[in-house]
């Protein structure tokens, strides 16, 4: 039992960093500003959720490169997953570059965490992740 709750605790933390790839207070105003300008981009596409970023990190000139994390919802209700790495200005509030990529960085993700679990014989989906990632959105 004392293993589950560890292996449990790895697992949530290994999500969290995912999710909060910047600290509290000026990455969450990124954030929220990288949220806004993919949604304006894509604003001519229906049913588009942001959902966040990863593998962040600041370039010279004060641009700010990121992979964007979002799903569009299909006519069947079905959740996709899309990710584009984007070049923004130093406060994510204009994007300079877009570019789509072909990867699934939180299924990935997600699939990487129910292995490792999995291994330890730990029967668990990706809907941690997702519960993680609804309990971000109402904490914003």
């Amino acid at each position: 039992m004392k293993s589950k709750i560890t292996i449990l605790a790895i697992a949530f933390l290994m999500a969290s960093i995912l999710l909060s790839s910047c600290s509290i207070g000026k990455g969450d105003l990124k954030d929220r500003n990288l949220e806004q300008a993919t949604l304006s981009r894509l604003d001519s596409i229906p049913n588009v959720e942001y959902i966040g970023k990863s593998d962040v990190r600041a370039l010279d000139d004060n641009r700010f490169q990121a992979v964007i994390i979002y799903y569009v919802t299909d006519s069947t209700g079905n959740k996709v997953e899309h990710n584009a790495r984007v070049t923004t200005n130093d406060d994510c509030s204009e994007v300079y570059t877009w570019e789509e990529l072909d990867s699934n960085v939180l299924g990935d993700t997600k699939q990487m965490i129910s292995d490792k679990l999995e291994e330890k014989g730990i029967d668990m989906d990706g809907s941690m992740i997702d519960a993680l990632i609804e309990l971000k959105k109402r904490l914003k």
